[in-house]
């Protein structure tokens, strides 16, 4: 929806990786592996280094910072949507001394569980039905026959936040390529995204208007029009 919205001139090429089609891309990789694969991608298929913009919304946002960690020379800005930046712990994965890591892993196993094995329109209810998918006005439609199971499991396991290490150094290393974005409506994503501002000086952090969690559903012409600012 959002590329709808971005300038189509010459030169610009905007590419969408299908993280549940491409294989050195999919949750089979964890996320080192997968910052690898992606990089190297990019420097297949993008451009020169100074041109390159990166742009993440909510799970694919937290990929994104670790594309970011492993090659910052490669972006010329970021723009992370609706993004956690991990726990605020020393732990490089997960470790059942973590009480917020364990919660975590307890939670995003059952949707695991849940993804691979509840009737489809059942699981799919009950994760939009998610306090942090309050307020959404454009839900997307979601059909099985366009997803992998297997695939959505593992995303939800090798990708948990349980997983991911905090990634604040690494924001902290690249905030002047940095723009922050959290929906007005996302009360949860909005408070940690004011948090980290205040932690991490000279990082811009928008909020966009009339939006939840979903940002890039509720307000693309918005969302498309800060990237093409970039751009320019």
């Amino acid at each position: 929806m959002v590329k709808a919205f971005l300038p189509q001139r010459e030169g610009l090429r905007i590419f969408i990786p299908d993280y549940f089609k491409e294989l050195a891309l999919s949750p089979q990789n964890s996320f080192s592996n997968w910052a690898e694969n992606f990089t190297k991608w990019v420097e297949q298929y993008g451009c020169n280094n100074d041109r390159n913009i990166l742009v993440g919304y909510s799970l694919g946002g937290r990929l994104a910072l670790h594309a970011l960690e492993r090659k910052p020379e490669l972006w010329s800005r970021a723009v992370l949507i609706s993004t956690n930046p991990g726990f605020e712990d020393p732990y490089e994965t997960f470790n059942p001394n973590s009480d917020e890591r364990r919660q975590r892993w307890l939670s995003d196993s059952y949707w695991a569980e849940e993804f691979l094995k509840a009737p489809w329109d059942i699981v799919i209810r009950d994760w939009n039905s998610q306090p942090v998918f309050g307020g959404g006005s454009n839900e997307p439609v979601r059909l099985e026959k366009d997803y992998s199971r297997e695939l959505l499991s593992l995303a939800l396991t090798h990708w948990s936040l349980a997983q991911q290490k905090n990634m604040r150094t690494t924001i902290k290393d690249n905030v002047q390529k940095l723009l922050w974005v959290a929906g007005e409506r996302d009360e949860k994503f909005l408070e940690s995204s004011r948090r980290l501002h205040g932690e991490v000086k000279g990082l811009i952090m928008e909020p966009i208007p009339d939006s939840s969690h979903r940002v890039l559903f509720d307000s693309p012409k918005e969302l498309g029009r800060k990237i093409t600012q970039l751009v320019r």
